[in-house]
């Protein structure tokens, strides 16, 4: 099972990060990870950088991605983004602010896309 969550996480950051890439985004690092958990995708555009949690679903039937992302999980993304502002001083001199943002995707049964939304400054 574990194996199979990774292998979706993983699609989920590949569209993830096109799609962003689409939209201007600079990608920095995917799979930022420490003892204390891990980000998925970190991101820039307009002197912004951001902090993505991606969440991939097939289907709707049993909840959607957004509601992957509660409470909790938005504060450890909070507390990773603190450590990766900690460890790399220099990243926080280039820009005017950071976000916490999300990318959520649902798959048809055939694993096309069937809806991308992107969440602006969900945290901090």
């Amino acid at each position: 099972m574990k194996k199979f969550n990774r292998e979706v996480g993983k699609k989920g950051e590949e569209i993830a990060a096109k799609y962003l890439q689409g939209k201007g985004y600079k990608i920095h690092e995917r799979n930022y990870s420490t003892k204390f958990g891990e980000i998925d995708l970190i991101v820039s555009k307009n002197n912004i950088l951001s902090f993505v949690e991606v969440k991939l679903k097939k289907g709707e039937d049993f909840g959607t991605p957004e509601e992957m992302i509660g409470k909790n999980k938005r504060a450890q993304v909070e507390r990773m983004a603190n450590l990766y502002l900690t460890a790399k001083p220099g990243i926080s001199e280039e820009y005017n602010s950071f976000l916490i943002d999300a990318v959520c995707i649902v798959l048809d049964e055939d694993n096309s896309i069937r809806r991308i939304s992107y969440y602006e400054n969900i945290g901090f």
